[in-house]
């Protein structure tokens, strides 16, 4: 069995052509792998260096929109990759990445994923995978060690997440789809280890289009004792003293330590961050929809508007109920359960299986069981469709799991619909109902269900409606595949209401759960992340204030936060361990791994280039279409011009104003060395 070539890196690629059926082993440079670092600044450059794309992708028709559709063309390249801190006792590090042209922006996506997956893959002695092509048949990737196959699966056709994971027990970590992957839908995620997904960007519609059912990766002892650490007493020096900051961080009762994100609705809802009914709101208080600006150049409606709390309004959820904390009081044996080793942050909870109603001993059982949701899941699972209970999400958040769905981008589309439905803004055609596919909750089999916000069954059924639906034959599910942004862009089309205006993205990629209109500089980290709308590629040290005043000091520690992250996430370390984890004990645990005699500063300036890499791939997408950069770096209406209706941001948009908007824009582009339109000058 052949080591790894370097030191920290195992220095090869699998690369799989799903259309001509074969796989080889691809070797990399080592100053490839010092300057991406791993994780997705390495694969970045390997997207740009190996990209597969073929100039008939741009001949490629959106089924639902009828624009061009690269990202659906067999030659668009899927990666998935590991990082140096994969394998290793640096904690927090469970995590894998997916990078590709995502299926819903069509453009550069980077997007994570926990449990024990990426250990695997690089425990058997891969960086990561590279795939092209399409199979004529659903196919498996199975990985072994250095051996790979690929696997005809026709039994898995339609299989759930949990199903395909129980299906190919004893076969290692896997990684699959299920039918919204299948069907192609937009806003599809690959899940493993039953509900940690790789979720934004609709990467589980490229694992469809490619029809790529599953990856499952072993590797043997043999194979994890060739991996090649540089100085193993300093890697377990830097360790330590990362481990000392979490002990201290438990300790002291920080109570992210005990309920994860799940606390977020407390805080995001009483400082304007919080997204309700569809972004109409965000302190939790659903205002009625006829005091909305996007009223004002609305047409008569198209359909009988659907009685709901939006047109009576307002309404107030409970942020408490939303809660975690409300989900630990009604699941009283609920245990902390840590999935991504090594992590003592344990940053979910699990309801603890019983046997003849005697509670069990061990870890939770994952699949099958009731899982405690995430902020982001509570948010726009919850109080984005209205919902008033943490409770309430469950349904909804573990059909996201099962079909394979991003649960940000699933609540950004059934909050829209929900919100067209109450204006009477729908084709008359579709009508506001839509039939139960199953029995649930009020509901039998068959019955008629109403978009309306405040229904805890809705999600559920909706979702598993979309997924049997064909994309762009007509229907509302059959554009609502498209995800939010492509469903306004036809209800537009089809009916002349501004639908388009109800939608809260940036380069099409669905809003997290961060209202930007709550904080100062929030609208311009969204802006300039080269996937669209993400929480997860800056941040600010301090609080910023209101977006009532200028942003425009805050760019440079925007660029800094963003190739900080940059090289946590080549590394690849989870976001949640950041306040654990110091610059300098990363920076040394690199050294350890490695032998690269690189500062945290150094790390930084490699960040920076493997940003701009990703940014010009974009740029140069957007003007094949003959599109600027600068307008797809805008936010949409809604967040723009449509002020938060109360709450203490009341009256507030994403800026101060337009030129305020206008001159962050240009200074971030100036900064980073960019030219006025926004294009790198690098040569990508």
């Amino acid at each position: 069995m052949d080591g790894w070539r370097f030191e920290g890196f195992p220095g090869r690629v699998l690369y799989v052509d799903l259309s001509a059926n074969t796989l080889e082993t691809r070797t990399l440079p080592l100053a490839w792998c010092l300057e991406g670092m791993g994780g997705k600044g390495l694969a970045t450059r390997v997207l740009v260096e190996w990209d597969t794309t073929e100039p008939a992708a741009y001949d490629l028709v959106h089924p639902v929109t009828g624009g061009s559709d690269v990202a659906r063309h067999p030659s668009t390249p899927l990666l998935v990759f590991t990082g140096p801190f994969q394998g290793t006792k640096v904690g927090s590090a469970g995590r894998a990445v997916v990078v590709s042209r995502s299926p819903l922006t069509d453009v550069y996506i980077d997007t994570y994923v926990g449990g024990n997956l990426g250990h695997r893959l690089r425990e058997a002695g891969w960086d990561g995978l590279f795939v092209t092509g399409a199979s004529d048949a659903l196919v498996r990737l199975e990985i072994a060690d250095l051996e790979a196959r690929l696997v005809p699966c026709p039994e898995l056709k339609g299989a759930t997440t949990w199903a395909c994971e129980q299906a190919l027990d004893g076969l290692g970590e896997c990684f699959s789809i299920g039918s919204g992957g299948e069907a192609g839908v937009r806003f599809a995620s690959p899940i493993t280890a039953g509900r940690r997904a790789a979720g934004r960007g609709g990467t589980g519609a490229q694992f469809g289009f490619k029809r790529l059912k599953a990856i499952t990766v072993s590797a043997s002892t043999e194979a994890r004792d060739l991996a090649r650490i540089h100085d193993p007493e300093a890697l377990a020096a830097a360790v330590n003293v990362q481990r000392k900051e979490m002990g201290l961080k438990r300790r002291a009762g920080d109570p992210f330590y005990a309920f994860g994100t799940s606390r977020g609705p407390l805080y995001a809802s009483a400082n304007d961050r919080m997204p309700t009914a569809n972004y109409t709101a965000a302190d939790g208080v659903v205002p009625p929809l006829a005091s909305s600006a996007v009223a004002v150049a609305a047409a008569p409606p198209t359909s009988a508007p659907v009685p709901g709390m939006s047109v009576e309004g307002p309404v107030a959820l409970d942020a408490h109920r939303l809660s975690g904390e409300h989900w630990h009081d009604a699941h009283p044996d609920a245990k902390q359960s840590g999935c991504c080793a090594p992590c003592p942050i344990a940053c979910e909870a699990a309801d603890r299986p019983t046997v003849d109603g005697v509670r069990t001993r061990g870890r939770p059982v994952h699949l099958n069981r009731v899982e405690r949701p995430e902020y982001e899941t509570l948010a726009m699972m919850g109080s984005n469709l209205g919902l008033t209970s943490s409770l309430d999400v469950m349904d909804g958040n573990d059909a996201c799991n099962r079909l394979g769905l991003d649960t940000i981008s699933s609540g950004a589309a059934l909050s829209l619909v929900c919100e067209l439905a109450e204006r009477g803004w729908l084709p008359e055609a579709w009508g506001t109902t839509f039939v139960a596919p199953f029995a649930l909750g009020p509901y039998a089999e068959g019955d008629a269900v109403t978009w309306r916000f405040g229904d805890a069954a809705l999600p559920p059924l909706a979702l598993a409606a979309l997924c049997a639906a064909t994309p762009g034959d007509g229907s509302l599910f059959g554009a609502l595949h498209g995800g939010a942004v492509a469903f306004a862009e036809v209800v537009e089309s089809l009916t002349g209401h501004p639908a388009t205006r109800c939608t809260a993205h940036c380069k099409g990629l669905d809003l997290p759960a961060w209202d930007p209109r709550g904080k100062r500089g929030n609208a311009l980290a969204y802006m300039t992340a080269n996937v669209g709308a993400s929480h997860m590629r800056a941040g600010y040290k301090a609080p910023t204030g209101l977006p009532r005043d200028s942003a425009l000091d805050l760019v440079p520690e925007l660029i800094e936060s963003q190739n900080a992250i940059v090289v946590r996430d080549s590394l690849i370390l989870c976001a949640f361990a950041k306040g654990a984890s110091p610059d300098a004990m990363l920076a040394e645990a690199w050294t350890a791994i490695t032998g690269d005699e690189a500062t945290w500063s150094d790390l930084c300036q490699r960040a920076g280039v493997q940003w701009d890499l990703a940014r010009a791939w974009n740029v140069a997408h957007w003007r094949s279409l003959g599109r600027e950069a600068a307008a797809e770096d805008l936010l949409s209406w809604r967040l723009r011009k449509e002020p938060l209706p109360s709450g203490v941001a009341e009256g507030c948009v994403s800026f101060r104003d337009d030129d305020d908007e206008a001159a962050c824009l240009s200074a971030y582009y100036r900064l980073r060395g960019w030219d006025a339109a926004g294009q790198p000058e690098v040569n990508a």
